[in-house]
């Protein structure tokens, strides 16, 4: 699976969070962008996306606009670029009107962009454990891409694999999307935050998965789940991705 129709990446729950603060209602919705620069062009890329954050401030935009670069898999090298915490509603009525929005890029960005696709993903709150802070430096991204059909199979064993460790306190963070729009059905996507590269070690205070659901359920439970995740699951795709302030986004508090 291809990090530009599958991946979520950048919807990391930091930034979830604060594509949020601007909203009186946040919702779930998070629409992205996935950008890959012509060859040679990467340097006029960055400088166009720095212009583009600049404008939005001069427009007094209400929303943040982040982006990250991905660091891994076939599309090293490509941007991501994205708002979140938003409603479907939102976008009939974006605070910066989107004729203005498309013209700035199209003269500061578009040039040098070899190719752009479009998706919107939905967080799934109820088998997330998001981080409290927004200091990722890098997100590990894994995508699932389900067997048709077995959709139901999928999301109830993620439910039970969430319920067991909220019942076990187990210090993880993560958070769960659907792709809602702009690829194949039966995609989902996990992120976990990572502060520095030594913090993609395993960590010994977490059991494996099967231990935690027979600690949490017992064997017969756990075999369940573990089946129901075996059969449901086509295929999985990995990626890391750099967060990236500096050409992101952020109005003023």
């Amino acid at each position: 699976m291809k990090l530009m129709k599958f991946a979520v990446t950048v919807c990391a729950i930091g930034f979830l969070a604060g594509g949020a603060l601007a909203q009186d209602k946040p919702g779930n919705i998070a629409g992205l962008e996935f950008q890959t620069p012509k060859n040679g062009m990467v340097k006029q890329y960055e400088e166009g996306r720095k212009a583009k954050a600049a404008w939005h401030k001069q427009q007094k935009d209400k929303d943040p606009l982040f982006v990250s670069e991905v660091l891994t898999g076939e599309h090293t090298g490509s941007y991501i670029v994205g708002r979140f915490g938003m409603q479907w509603a939102d976008l009939d009525k974006p605070s910066v009107p989107e004729a203005a929005d498309i013209e700035e890029y199209t003269k500061v960005i578009g040039p040098y962009v070899e190719r752009m696709v479009a998706a919107y993903y939905e967080f799934l709150p109820k088998w997330s454990n998001p981080a409290t802070d927004m200091n990722a430096k890098y997100i590990e991204v894994i995508t699932f891409h389900l067997k048709s059909g077995k959709g139901d199979d999928f999301r109830s064993a993620i439910a039970k694999v969430h319920e067991a460790n909220q019942k076990l306190n187990v210090p993880d963070h993560y958070s769960w999307y659907r792709l809602a729009n702009g690829g194949p059905g039966g995609t989902f996507v996990l992120t976990f935050d990572h502060a520095n590269w030594a913090s993609m070690e395993d960590d010994p205070q977490i059991k494996p998965l099967r231990d935690r659901l027979r600690e949490a359920f017992g064997e017969q439970e756990a075999m369940s789940v573990i089946e129901r995740l075996n059969s449901s699951i086509e295929g999985t795709y990995s990626d890391l991705i750099q967060t990236r302030p500096d050409l992101s986004y952020m109005p003023a508090k």
